[in-house]
């Protein structure tokens, strides 16, 4: 089982924090070049936006599936009228079986604590000669702007007891090769696996909203701390991190915002 933390109560607010998110999906569908006809899964598909542009490049069937339920109720209400059918499921447990053509997976393998099964679980759902486009951050320091900002917790006096608690959820491998080879021992044929450092420029407050939509889900959720912690910890926290994040800005008061991105595109035998 994939012990996901639940997007549900940021539903309504992802698609528009998501914005790196958003471009590196679209530069994954560009990798997974979905054509007429085909039968497409949009794995963790969050609030649909992308699974919306999968439906305009064929005709075949579209699915989004999401282990959350918000986000699943979120995708309904806004594309459900688009042709698309949104199932709420376990990554690791698709109820398909030799089904689509095509599985898109964009900014959420980091999430799985079991890689290994999610990747079984779509293997078992293509067809064969299918094909699975992945996208998530990778290597520790996914983005190091973040992970500088979050080391001010550990420094501050307010933040320093309670977020030595903090445990990571998150998978990451530090190079493409090695997610090369989870994708071969799950049974895939690798077509190609890239990382790349994608540098996005915003101000600190965009900064702060990309941060919360998705590392704060982290590092701002008491799910991943061991034991209690303060009733103000996640507040002071984020005004912490949004400090870190303005100090970083330059002249112009931009911030270069990076993140270390693996692209997989790899085929069912």
């Amino acid at each position: 089982m994939n012990n996901m933390p639940d997007f549900s109560q940021m539903a309504a607010s992802y698609q528009q924090r998501a914005v790196v998110q958003q471009s590196a999906g679209e530069t994954l569908l560009e990798m997974l070049d979905i054509r007429p006809g085909e039968d497409v899964l949009d794995l963790a598909c969050g609030p649909g936006a992308l699974t919306a542009r999968m439906r305009e490049r064929t005709d075949g069937r579209v699915v989004g599936c999401d282990a959350a339920a918000g986000m699943i109720a979120e995708a309904r209400s806004r594309h459900g009228s688009a042709g698309i059918e949104f199932v709420a499921s376990d990554a690791a447990r698709l109820p398909f079986m030799a089904e689509f053509d095509a599985i898109y997976c964009n900014s959420a393998f980091q999430w799985f604590d079991d890689p290994a099964s999610v990747l079984t679980a779509c293997l078992d759902a293509l067809r064969a000669g299918g094909r699975m486009a992945m996208q998530a951050p990778a290597k520790k320091e996914f983005c190091p702007n973040f992970v500088a900002a979050v080391g001010d917790l550990h420094r501050h006096e307010d933040t320093r007891e309670a977020f030595a608690r903090f445990r990571s959820p998150w998978r990451f491998l530090e190079n493409a090769e090695n997610y090369a080879r989870l994708f071969a021992d799950a049974g895939f044929t690798v077509a190609e696996s890239r990382m790349e450092a994608v540098v996005n420029r915003c101000s600190a407050q965009q900064a702060m909203e990309i941060f919360l939509s998705g590392a704060a889900v982290a590092y701002l959720n008491p799910h991943h701390y061991r034991g209690d912690v303060p009733a103000d910890f996640f507040s002071r926290a984020a005004q912490i991190v949004a400090a870190a994040l303005e100090r970083q800005c330059g002249s112009d008061g931009m911030v270069e915002l990076t993140f270390h991105r693996v692209f997989v595109l790899a085929h069912k035998k």
